[in-house]
């Protein structure tokens, strides 16, 4: 179904092209609902077996391991002790790990969950489920890029990890506009909670892995006021430099 929808998304990714002005000016300062800094609630999704044995793994549809299950129950319910605004949707892509890992979030938290495939990593086509040794072994520059810099890796017969990138983003950017609540809850895979991060810092590429390296399994970031904007400017960004 993904695939389906490519056309349509690359067709958006040339109208943003097309319609930039420049990047909007930013002020200072955090989103605000009714006075109160806007929160969102990162939740990355419990471990699967292929994470557990370090393989590549992108929109496959694999089950939470116990192990993963109990880690992330563990976060979460050190997270509800915190004195934060919690979510009333927790919003999640629609494989096994991502529903079991929302479905704790849930009960936990007590937001209501909401199934969104345009939040799923990227498929990784033939790369899926081997090893890094595999990798290196079969495609050494595509290894290469893997460990230096993926955010612009094309996996054969799987989703340029760059039309990725926008969809995640524009996903959330709809999210955060139909959600008027002082929290959103998002359950990401480890590449898309590092491209989401990574825009929400103003950088339009950089390797997403590393944007979560040594993060926490839930975390609470306030965010900004101009998160939309931000959000939109990254997409715009990495248009226009693949446009010159």
């Amino acid at each position: 179904m993904r695939r389906a929808r490519r056309g349509e998304r690359d067709l958006r990714r040339r109208r943003l092209r097309g319609n930039h002005r420049g990047p909007a000016r930013r002020r200072p300062g955090l989103m605000r609902r009714g006075g109160r800094t806007r929160l969102l609630w990162v939740i990355r999704c419990g471990e699967t077996e292929w994470d557990a044995e370090e393989r590549l793994r992108g929109d496959e549809d694999l089950p939470i391991t116990a192990a993963g299950e109990a880690a992330t129950r563990e976060a979460l319910e050190r997270a509800a002790s915190n004195p934060f605004s919690t979510p009333g949707t927790i919003h999640h892509p629609l494989d096994q790990a991502a529903v079991t890992t929302a479905t704790i979030a849930g009960r936990i938290l007590g937001g209501r969950r909401r199934g969104n495939d345009e939040l799923a990593d990227p498929a990784m086509g033939v790369l899926a489920g081997i090893t890094l040794e595999e990798l290196r072994d079969r495609f050494e520059r595509r290894a290469r890029q893997w460990e230096e810099d993926p955010s612009t890796l094309v996996p054969p017969d799987g989703e340029p990890f760059e039309d990725a990138r926008v969809r995640l983003i524009e996903a959330m950017v709809d999210l955060l506009r139909r959600n008027r609540s002082e929290a959103v809850g998002v359950v990401l895979h480890d590449l898309g909670a590092g491209f989401i991060r990574a825009a929400l810092a103003g950088s339009p590429r950089g390797n997403p892995r590393r944007w979560m390296e040594g993060r926490g399994r839930v975390e609470t970031w306030a965010l900004p006021a101009d998160a939309v904007a931000r959000l939109e400017a990254s997409v715009e960004t990495v248009g226009q430099l693949d446009a010159s």
